[in-house]
């Protein structure tokens, strides 16, 4: 069997994909963490850069913020303008720095899409620690004007409810402060894994370790883990599989997450992931038509996979907790609902949830499908390649802000880009 699916790059330009399990020659290789590379880029010269940084994923968002402290590095007292282009946690962390810096004087900017996103809570944080920040458009977005002063934790508060990076930035900058930066313990913050990951990371880097390895991404791995659910009792092995336990990541609950419908794991003596999914159990859940229950409020990140694969595998589902999914590329549950709506799935979105009954409507044999710049949204919908058929996707080519090697490691599970 095989499905075409026919994609659209930026510009409109097709890129077309040919589904050919037969051709599969596994294993597969994933990205380091970006969450877990922006952090330690920052952290690595908060602390003296004296820690040697391998792992690096090679994607759009950790080359820009890299980037962006080579020259900072190099900036000495002259004025220095930034362009931070896709990466919200890279503008939001090299804010908090800058602004942390006496002396350096600096000017930021980025995409169109990330001027959108909100910035404002950590604007307001910044200040209460006496930055001197000033929006150069509209109040609470970049472009931004940053004179680098000598800030105090004292008495600051931050806003962590749309995005857990805001009280991050602030905790990885606040070491260059008078007074840190003080997380209150009841703090109400959506991603509190990430928070936890910063902590962690920010302990280890104030030891001045002389390497510090990054993590294997989760976040990747949930496509494989979407392919294995769609096609059961097919072994994916991936070869650099990041930690089961112990993880910094949050998103290492997805072999939990997906275990939940047969997808099982097991990790080998050489440390490589072995990824399959149990016929009977995804016959039981169509047969029962049981609805699955997820509340993914602290791995946002996981969502794409999951609706689309339980989608397109046929099992009802409901996930709650995750209204700041509406604050990343693109608002991703309406995103979500629209384009499993061109193929055929009736979703309910509501403020902080989405939802799917087992309803499937009529597919129109001319849908486009749309990634709406957003990466994880191309990944999700082409790894479904060998359910949804034929189809055509615009921006195909946004997976190089986390994933540039995707379609290279699709294609050894038999996803083959044409053209």
């Amino acid at each position: 069997m095989s499905a075409m699916i026919t994609t659209g790059g930026e510009g409109g330009c097709a890129a077309i994909f040919s589904y050919d399990p037969q051709s599969a020659v596994q294993p597969v290789c994933l990205p380091g963490s970006k969450s877990i590379a922006a952090r330690a880029l920052v952290l690595s010269y908060v602390f003296g850069n004296h820690t040697r940084l391998t792992g690096l994923p090679d994607c759009d968002d950790t080359r820009e913020l890299a980037a962006a402290m080579e020259l900072l590095a190099a900036s000495g007292d002259s004025m220095v303008e930034y362009d931070l282009g896709t990466g919200g946690t890279s503008l939001r962390f090299f804010l908090a720095l800058a602004a942390s810096l006496p002396g350096k004087d600096s000017v930021f900017d980025c995409s169109d899409a990330l001027r959108r996103r909100p910035l404002d809570p950590l604007i307001r944080s910044l200040r209460q620690a006496g930055a001197d920040i000033e929006c150069l458009g509209a109040e609470g977005c970049a472009p931004l004007r940053v004179r680098g002063k000598r800030l105090s934790g004292h008495g600051v508060t931050v806003d962590s409810g749309i995005s857990s990076q805001f009280a991050s930035a602030l905790l990885m900058a606040s070491p260059l402060w008078t007074s840190p930066f003080l997380l209150p313990e009841n703090q109400n913050s959506v991603s509190r894994p990430y928070i936890d990951m910063t902590l962690r990371m920010t302990g280890a880097f104030s030891r001045k370790p002389e390497e510090y390895r990054i993590e294997a991404d989760w976040s990747a791995a949930s496509y494989f883990y979407e392919y294995a659910l769609l096609n059961p009792g097919c072994e994916i092995i991936i070869d650099n599989m990041p930690p089961l336990h112990d993880s910094l990541q949050g998103d290492s609950v997805c072999s939990g997450i997906f275990g939940r419908v047969g997808v099982r794991t097991e990790i080998d003596s050489q440390g490589r992931g072995h990824i399959y999914c149990d016929t009977e159990v995804i016959s039981r859940l169509r047969q029962t038509g049981e609805e699955l229950r997820f509340g993914l409020g602290d791995s946002p990140d996981l969502v794409p996979a999951l609706a689309v694969g339980l989608c397109c595998a046929g099992i009802r589902f409901s996930i709650t907790d995750v209204a700041h999914l509406r604050h990343k590329e693109s608002d991703r549950l309406s995103v979500l609902a629209e384009e499993l709506g061109k193929a055929g799935y009736e979703i309910e979105c509501r403020h902080d949830r989405m939802s799917w009954n087992g309803i499937r409507k009529e597919v129109l044999s001319d849908a486009e499908f749309d990634s709406h710049g957003d990466h994880r949204m191309a990944m999700s919908f082409v790894t479904a390649s060998p359910s949804l058929g034929e189809l055509r996707m615009r921006d195909a080519d946004a997976v190089t802000k986390s994933f540039p090697d995707f379609y290279d490691q699709a294609s050894r599970l038999g996803i083959i880009r044409r053209s």
